[in-house]
């Protein structure tokens, strides 16, 4: 069989002619072919972080007057800096943490409150996420 003989398979299951055919394969192709292409670029900005934050983490860095910097004196301070926010807020009775402006935080009493820094600190914590403050 020929290509014309399948193509006439084709089209007479389909009832589409050649220029129809075309223009929605041509559709398909540049729709995945985006999707495909937005995928390397995360996966690449994902992998340019990473390297960014390796080359952060030698003791070398320099600020700019050119004196070294000790990184690790930096990570603490930023972790300090962060344990004293209070951005999400559980009580001790409870399974569920809120963010602190929403309504349902403003429920909790004081002397049930336990306060975390970030949504990972409360997760960890065996807190879920209240459905109401999404």
């Amino acid at each position: 069989m020929s290509i014309n003989d399948y193509w006439d398979k084709i089209k007479s299951k389909l009832y589409i002619d050649i220029t129809t055919f075309m223009c929605l394969l041509v559709i398909i192709l540049v729709s995945l072919s985006s999707f495909l292409l937005g995928r390397l670029l995360i996966i690449n900005q994902t992998n340019g972080f990473k390297s960014k934050l390796n080359n952060i983490s030698n003791n070398d860095v320099k600020d700019e007057i050119g004196n070294k910097i000790n990184t690790n004196n930096i990570s603490n301070l930023e972790s300090n800096n962060i344990q004293k926010k209070k951005n999400y807020v559980a009580s001790k009775n409870g399974k569920l943490y809120y963010n602190k402006d929403c309504s349902g935080a403003k429920r909790i009493s004081q002397k049930n409150e336990i306060w975390f820094a970030t949504k990972i600190e409360a997760e960890k914590s065996g807190y879920s996420i209240s459905p109401s403050c999404i």
